[in-house]
């Protein structure tokens, strides 16, 4: 299931503080992972990413000579190894840098303090998608309905670099696929997406909730009137997971339809 070159799942650290990175070197090591290199040059970072070829790449979010994006859409230019987890580091909260990342290609964004053994749990769920071919050639219709999945929860107000960001998005995604998934939420939904995601139902229900509180101070009032009119204006406040989750998911289902 890793890179066959190595019985450890591999890593490479870009990071310009030498301290931090030997830190995260040793916390990654302790996980039982192998750190191939470390480098603090944005412009030689591809270069060492494809002579190295590691499993995950865990970057800073601005590198000398490149930001991370920067650094991400050069990969894509000389054919990086699609299965390879691409992790942007970033000190504090910034949902422009965060959006450009994922655009780009990235898989995680990840903010302070970190989770040594959640990040790690994150790198193999990824990794497990994309040698399944989950992520690896999606067909066009595939591609778009991700976009515009990711577009709506942006205006909706969920940051991309919290835990309930995937995990929203994997629970649309499936009830798209089968609306039986939204009259069994917590029997099969949840279970679903964490396995999907190598963690626990009782976390993903957690960290949805927490999503959604977030995205509930800072996401387009228009966006979530137009959506969750009823909630919004009542003194019920919040949506359930359950209302969330049915409501993006029918909002799309519905534009589907009108766009075919």
């Amino acid at each position: 299931m890793l890179n066959e070159t190595f019985e450890k799942m591999t890593l490479v650290l870009l990071q310009t503080d030498e301290e931090s990175a030997r830190y995260n070197r040793d916390r990654f090591t302790e996980l039982g992972m192998e750190v191939l290199g470390v480098c603090g040059s944005g412009l030689d970072a591809v270069r060492v990413i494809t002579e190295l070829q590691p499993d995950v790449v865990l970057m800073d979010s601005f590198l000398p000579g490149r930001s991370s994006y920067e650094v991400i859409e050069s990969l894509k230019s000389v054919g990086y190894r699609k299965n390879t987890v691409l992790a942007v580091m970033s000190q504090v909260p910034n949902d422009r840098l965060a959006q450009q990342v994922m655009d780009a290609g990235g898989d995680l964004f990840i903010l302070p303090p970190l989770d040594y053994q959640f990040i790690r749990d994150r790198f193999m769920a990824i990794i497990d998608k994309k040698r399944a071919g989950v992520e690896e050639i999606p067909d066009d219709g595939r591609f778009e309905l991700e976009r515009y999945v990711a577009d709506l929860m942006h205006e909706v107000g969920v940051p991309a670099h919290i835990r309930g960001y995937d995990y929203i998005r994997d629970s649309i995604l499936l009830s798209l696929e089968n609306r039986n998934m939204l009259k069994a939420i917590t029997k099969d939904l949840y279970p679903t997406v964490a396995k999907n995601n190598n963690t626990t139902a009782s976390r993903v229900e957690r960290a949805i909730r927490h999503a959604i509180e977030v995205a509930w101070g800072r996401g387009d009032i228009d966006t979530l009137n137009s959506i969750f009119g009823f909630t919004v204006k009542s003194s019920k406040g919040k949506p359930t997971n359950g209302e969330f989750n049915s409501m993006l998911t029918e909002r799309i289902r519905l534009d589907r339809k009108i766009a075919s």
